[in-house]
């Protein structure tokens, strides 16, 4: 389940880098609506890699549920709804993408393309609070013999990075929903669930062969 972990962040990287540098949406809204025709199949390439990216933690997380979403604990059922609400608002945020590479861009007006790409990224923005949810119910979840102190306060320090992402609604600037801190907090998942399937991955130690009596 390493390799899952680990492809999870390399798709994620891929599907961006077909998707290329969105425009700000609070942009001019010829910029908006020029991106998603002059890049219409890359951004839809983009999106559709996006959702194997998902299909990828949706399978990494259901390989390690027993371990890390245990349904006998309060946490690990907070984790499993955090899961599902995090796929969905994914999925969500996704598909405002594709539908405004597929065509609801360029067949509609230029300050309507705008003002549903800034949905969009208000709907990435509130991506933070499920991902919050999901990565500090683990770090409550997962035994004390699976994961080292150093994890568990990892992910309690993700969490509250997520949960201050989710109020990342100025205008402009570092704290803007295209500013620094979610561009921070965009490559931060793929970091944590990484490292999560390294850590929660069941190491299987080879034991000492009985020895043999001597005659």
């Amino acid at each position: 389940m390493r390799v899952t972990g680990l492809a999870f962040a390399v798709v994620t990287l891929v599907s961006e880098v077909l998707k290329g540098d969105s425009p700000s949406p609070t942009g001019p809204a010829d910029e908006i609506v020029s991106f998603f025709a002059d890049h219409r199949s890359t951004i839809l390439a983009g999106a559709y890699v996006q959702m194997l990216a998902l299909f990828l933690l949706a399978l990494l997380f259901a390989t390690l549920s027993d371990d890390v979403l245990p349904v006998d604990t309060v946490a690990g059922r907070l984790a499993r709804l955090g899961l599902v609400l995090t796929l969905t608002a994914y999925t969500t945020y996704v598909l405002f993408t594709a539908a405004l590479a597929f065509g609801a861009a360029t067949d509609t007006t230029p300050e309507t393309a705008k003002s549903l790409w800034e949905i969009r990224f208000v709907s990435e923005t509130f991506i933070n609070f499920p991902v919050a949810l999901l990565i500090g119910s683990v770090a409550f979840a997962v035994p004390p013999g699976l994961a080292r102190p150093w994890y568990r306060w990892g992910s309690l320090a993700t969490a509250a990075m997520f949960l201050v992402g989710g109020a990342a609604l100025a205008r402009n600037g570092f704290f803007a929903p295209d500013g620094g801190y979610g561009f921070i907090l965009f490559w931060l998942l793929p970091l944590w669930v990484a490292v999560t399937a390294f850590v929660a991955t069941p190491r299987h130690v080879a034991l000492p062969s009985p020895a043999h009596p001597t005659g």
